[in-house]
């Protein structure tokens, strides 16, 4: 009897500590549900957050913005005042471009060029679309590029070709996804962004995202 009352007082300590912590965002744990962020995070997975991490460069962030319900993860690339430039979808900070093998970009590729791949792809779940009767779009990241040995153009928004769907005040300066800024991190805000480059509705489509809208910054990657 003595044993079965321990054992619930010890599992009704750790239920108590689990919920503070969570309410707390002491310890938050999330599941991946888009592929904004791919090739890092897969749809499903599951990551972990604190609010005792401070955002720091290349970090996730769970943020959730005014008026919206779900929770946004997306990657740190400026703190209060950086400055922040996309060239041809490359991203500056300062003036520095960034070594971002971990992103995913678009790429066209040709049937007969697919066909010898189409099983990496399959495995490693790359979004693939098709652009016409014989040409795909691929996302690949960088390091898949090298690795399935291919050359392949990018797909990128020439500078001054508008995009209705980003943020109103990057819009009315005439950027777009690809071609963006220089623009400055106001203080107490970040600027972040989704490793699939041309599938997150990040700081370019939602602005910058305020210090007091961050709940915690992932752990696990």
């Amino acid at each position: 009897m003595k044993k079965v009352v321990v054992i619930c007082v010890c599992l009704g300590v750790l239920f108590w500590t689990w919920v503070t912590l969570r309410l707390t965002h002491i310890l938050e744990y999330y599941s991946i549900s888009s592929a904004s962020n791919m090739p890092t995070f897969h749809q499903g997975a599951t990551i972990f957050a604190s609010r005792l991490k401070t955002p720091g460069y290349g970090n996730f962030i769970c943020f959730k913005p005014p008026n919206k319900e779900n929770t946004y993860i997306f990657r740190c690339i400026g703190k209060p005042g950086d400055i922040i430039e996309l060239k041809t979808a490359r991203v500056y900070r300062n003036g520095k471009l960034l070594d971002e093998p971990y992103t995913n970009n678009e790429y066209k590729i040709t049937e007969s060029k697919l066909d010898r791949i189409r099983g990496y792809i399959e495995q490693n779940k790359n979004e693939l679309q098709p652009m016409g009767d014989t040409i795909y779009k691929l996302a690949l990241s960088d390091k898949e590029l090298k690795a399935y040995h291919l050359n392949l153009a990018p797909i990128i928004s020439p500078k001054g070709t508008p995009n209705n769907e980003i943020f109103v005040d990057f819009r009315n300066a005439g950027y777009n996804e690809d071609n963006f800024g220089p623009v400055k991190v106001p203080v107490d805000n970040y600027f972040l962004l989704g490793d699939n480059r041309h599938d997150a509705l990040d700081s370019r489509y939602i602005g910058f995202i305020k210090k007091s809208e961050i709940i915690a910054t992932v752990l696990n990657h």
